[in-house]
């Protein structure tokens, strides 16, 4: 199964086509074939959104539609068709790629309305990084809909971390949060309240006084941290702290609780909480009894390292793709036909665009 994966090359300071680039040739020598395809217009930029995609759509903006062309002639060598991150393709012209067509998004609820909502039902398969959001799609009339876990990289973790050194290595942090402070009042009340009961612990990320930790300083506080706290902004478990925490010998105490219980199991593997007051409750009892936080750090280690790692994730897409790729029907090549029909009608497109946008 080949499989041509589309990315978001986003302005970082980290050099994101690089970080790409080394996650795929990680799976390629794992034995999955695939290649990586920025869909991003003139990177490193932001994503294009609904309503200015499709207003340029129907403009037939030459940038936009130049960027399909390019997209459906290297298509034609694959049979699946990943957008891993949702962005910047029209549902009107994905319909008409012949691959195995993949919606993947890391960002529902927030951003629902402007990135997946409005194109998500135009692909084969969708895979939904919350797990609180899957049965969401399918009231969108997506076919099918699927979790897809975000789980952990290789260079989020450390691979020599034992289970002896999980019990008996001393940590001497006992709490700590990567994580941002802004935006959302409710989260950033809860946080708040959270940094008052714990003022010991290393908070980190925008919206603290503490600031950002350098990349190459989050591993070993990891390694040195007793209890990880995990808040979302809603709905949840979806961000990479539900999976790097147990990842490194963290006992994960975190928010959504329910739907924590179907990634991990609760109060085994992980910790769940519905209110803030919980969380601070569960947290002081855990940093006194020292035992049983070890016992469920180690248990939500082995089952991070051995479901969330970045192979086994992956091969979630292709055992997902193999269970119903039989259920589209072949078809011919006509995008490239279909995107010289959008361009002959870019005059009258935008003077209709125009004029009902004008007077509406």
């Amino acid at each position: 199964m080949k499989i041509l994966l589309g990315y978001s090359y986003y302005k970082n300071p980290v050099d994101v086509s690089f970080q790409i680039k080394q996650w795929i040739d990680r799976l390629n020598a794992a034995g999955f074939d695939v290649e990586p395809y920025p869909l991003t217009i003139n990177p490193p930029a932001a994503p294009v959104y609904w309503q200015e995609m499709d207003k340029r759509w129907k403009l037939g903006d030459k940038e936009l539609l130049g960027s399909y062309e390019k997209l459906a002639i290297k298509a034609q060598e694959y049979d699946v068709f990943l957008n891993a991150s949702g962005i910047n393709v029209h549902p009107d012209f994905i319909s008409q790629l012949p691959t195995f067509n993949v919606f993947g998004c890391f960002d529902d609820p927030e951003a629902s309305e402007i990135l997946s909502k409005p194109v998500a039902p135009a692909y084969d398969l969708c895979l939904v990084a919350n797990i609180a959001e899957v049965e969401t799609y399918l009231t969108w009339g997506c076919k099918f809909a699927k979790f897809w876990p975000a789980g952990f990289l290789a260079d989020q973790y450390d691979p020599t971390l034992t289970e002896e050194k999980i019990m008996t290595a001393p940590r001497t942090v006992d709490i700590s949060l990567l994580c941002e402070k802004k935006y959302n009042l409710n989260r950033i009340s809860r946080l708040n309240k959270y940094h008052q009961a714990f003022p010991q612990g290393k908070y980190y990320g925008e919206g603290w006084n503490t600031g950002f930790l350098k990349e190459e300083d989050k591993i070993p506080l990891y390694l040195n941290t007793k209890i990880g706290p995990n808040f979302h902004n809603s709905t949840g478990p979806i961000n990479y702290r539900v999976y790097t925490l147990p990842a490194n010998g963290v006992m994960q105490i975190c928010d959504n609780k329910s739907h924590l219980g179907e990634i991990f199991e609760l109060d085994k593997e992980v910790v769940g909480f519905d209110t803030v007051e919980e969380a601070i409750e569960l947290t002081k009892y855990y940093l006194h009894h020292e035992e049983e936080r070890k016992a469920i750090a180690l248990a939500g280690w082995k089952r991070a390292i051995k479901d969330y790692n970045e192979e086994a994730v992956f091969g979630l897409v292709v055992k997902y793709v193999n269970e119903i790729i039989h259920t589209k029907e072949p078809k011919s090549n006509q995008s490239l036909a279909f995107l010289k029909k959008q361009r002959s009608k870019t005059w009258p497109s935008r003077l209709k665009y125009v004029i009902e946008n004008k007077f509406s």
